[in-house]
């Protein structure tokens, strides 16, 4: 295990694909209870409840990244707080017309089984994300070495 661990370190844009996708994981579970408790405790439409629980888990998915997958450069970022947080809702909002523009391309022009769409979607849309969190939203000072 330890060799693995060792391994990623020596990896550090793999290392932070995987600890990107187990946020990605978090952001799932935190819009799952969002929806459920603004649907069944506030009452709430679905209608609204759902885009408030989205924009709820991609808050909590860049708080997380900020902090924890990109907090090799955090004294060396080249964007403000604010200008970081648009770009990941940004980011977030065309991964997520990636996902749902591969759904409906595999499942409507290839016939494949929706499921199936939804996955390959899905992770289309996270590699998308990943790389404009890498390369965009949590950029360094091109000016000062940054050690990743």
């Amino acid at each position: 295990m330890r060799n693995i661990i060792d391994w990623l370190k020596n990896n550090p844009r793999l290392f932070r694909f995987i600890k990107f996708g187990m946020i990605g994981a978090s952001g799932i579970v935190v819009n799952s209870a969002v929806l459920w408790l603004l649907h069944e405790y506030a009452g709430l439409d679905i209608l609204l409840a759902s885009p408030l629980a989205i924009a709820t888990a991609i808050f909590n998915n860049y708080t997380w990244n900020d902090r924890f997958t990109w907090n090799a450069n955090r004294d060396n970022r080249k964007h403000s707080y604010f200008q970081r947080l648009w770009k990941y809702y940004f980011s977030a909002a065309l991964g997520a017309f990636l996902n749902y523009g591969v759904l409906l391309l595999l499942t409507l022009g290839f016939d494949w089984h929706y499921l199936l769409s939804n996955l390959v979607g899905i992770f289309t849309g996270m590699v998308s994300n990943f790389l404009l969190s890498e390369f965009w939203v949590f950029q360094s000072n091109p000016d000062q070495d940054s050690t990743l």
